[in-house]
């Protein structure tokens, strides 16, 4: 199995007790006494899909029909200082003549928002993943021929201050907790906390700062821990309701303690440079687009930190005023452009590609047709093996009526 029995009993202990003071924090920001709005949506739609290789294997392509089942709602109650919303999916997915690979999947998230007074904002944000590894984003690095079940856990709380008019501070707070079906994958916990810094410059420019700590702690005997340093600072230009672009830059520092025997008390710590970027442009009134760019450092089921480049494209255009068309490029991979990162190998190196191009059709105000191509790439550098798939889906959407009502 992929954790040790202490592992076990200390992620099973950390998880109910962060759940636990997620729940407390919510119902305390909750707690207002004047009359509250609430809305209850709630929708279902009904996928049909084609793929020619559901696993992205490299030997077993494995070519099916499917159907994916989501209902869906979201919870929503607002007042002049709350704001709280609660929403879920439930995924039913199968597979035509391969029903090893069915699954019933959820995905909860909850955030509240609480002005405490006119200069201080709390806000919490948390949620559950019940996923799998053929139809997650989440692991991108190597290949994993066979459904695994994916549980993650995420807690977010942060308390935003204005200093002054064009000062402002939010301190937050991080745990997320990712727990595999099988010993194929590492289970592993990552928390920390952000501390971040803005000034306003002008109406249309500002300045940033950003440091944060975070540990990377795997649920597997023989992995190390790996505290992770980071201290960037950014500019962000606005020079109109159409036209947002912002970036960061800075240096982190990551150790490793030992190799995760309680004999080996030895570290390995290294710098390296982080980026992000990040562009939205509004075009035309039918049209925008938006790019983001990012060099950091993540952690990953493999047991370790890894350090990826991540870019995403996502171009949205209205054809007529009831179809739209929409184009997302997603690319992941862990090279070393810049030489920065210390010696490297073909084990570290490995890139993944995905291209959805959509056409959606708003047939009523309340159903939607969708159909979607998506082409998946992954290449891993270490044996030079690689593999690709193509899948269509086509999606029917069934929005119900708004329910509101008041209330405490």
């Amino acid at each position: 199995m992929g954790a040790s029995c202490g592992n076990q009993r200390r992620s099973s202990f950390r998880r109910p007790l962060v759940l636990s003071a997620s729940i407390l924090l919510s119902y305390w920001l909750c707690d207002d006494s004047a009359a509250q709005e609430w809305t209850l949506d709630t929708g279902i739609s009904q996928q049909f899909l084609y793929t020619d290789n559901l696993l992205l294997s490299r030997d077993d392509e494995i070519e099916t029909f499917g159907s994916i089942t989501t209902p869906g709602f979201r919870l929503e109650r607002q007042s002049p200082t709350l704001d709280v919303w609660l929403d879920g999916r439930f995924d039913f997915t199968e597979y035509f003549s391969h029903s090893e690979f069915d699954s019933q999947d959820q995905r909860l998230r909850l955030n509240v928002e609480k002005d405490v007074s006119e200069r201080s904002t709390l806000n919490l944000n948390s949620s559950f993943v019940r996923d799998t590894t053929i139809r997650s984003e989440q692991d991108t690095d190597r290949f994993v021929d066979q459904k695994i079940g994916i549980t993650y856990w995420e807690v977010r709380p942060n308390w935003t201050y204005l200093l002054t008019p064009v000062d402002r501070m939010r301190l937050g707070g991080s745990y997320s907790s990712v727990a595999y079906d099988s010993s194929e994958k590492t289970d592993y916990e990552y928390y920390g906390g952000t501390l971040d810094y803005g000034h306003q410059l002008s109406e249309i420019d500002a300045v940033t700062a950003n440091l944060s700590y975070f540990r990377f702690v795997p649920d597997e005997t023989g992995d190390a821990k790996t505290d992770t340093a980071a201290a960037l600072l950014g500019y962000t230009y606005t020079p109109s309701d159409r036209l947002t672009i912002g970036g960061a830059a800075g240096v982190g520092y990551s150790i490793e303690h030992g190799s995760g025997d309680e004999d080996d008390d030895s570290d390995d710590g290294g710098v390296g440079y982080r980026l992000k970027f990040n562009a939205k442009y509004q075009i035309s009134d039918s049209t925008s687009g938006r790019l983001t760019l990012s060099h950091d450092s993540e952690p990953s089921s493999d047991g370790e930190q890894k350090t990826r480049n991540r870019a995403t494209l996502g171009v949205s255009h209205k054809i007529t005023p009831l179809t739209t068309f929409a184009l997302n490029i997603d690319y992941v991979d862990t090279f070393d452009y810049a030489g920065l990162e210390g010696s490297r190998t073909d084990d570290d190196e490995s890139r993944y590609t995905s291209i959805r191009p959509s056409l959606a059709w708003a047939i009523t105000e309340d159903v939607s047709l969708v159909a979607e191509y998506r082409y998946r790439y992954k290449l891993y550098d270490e044996s030079n093996d690689s593999a690709m798939s193509n899948s269509v889906f086509l999606t029917l959407r069934y929005e119900l009526p708004t329910w509101g009502f008041d209330g405490y």
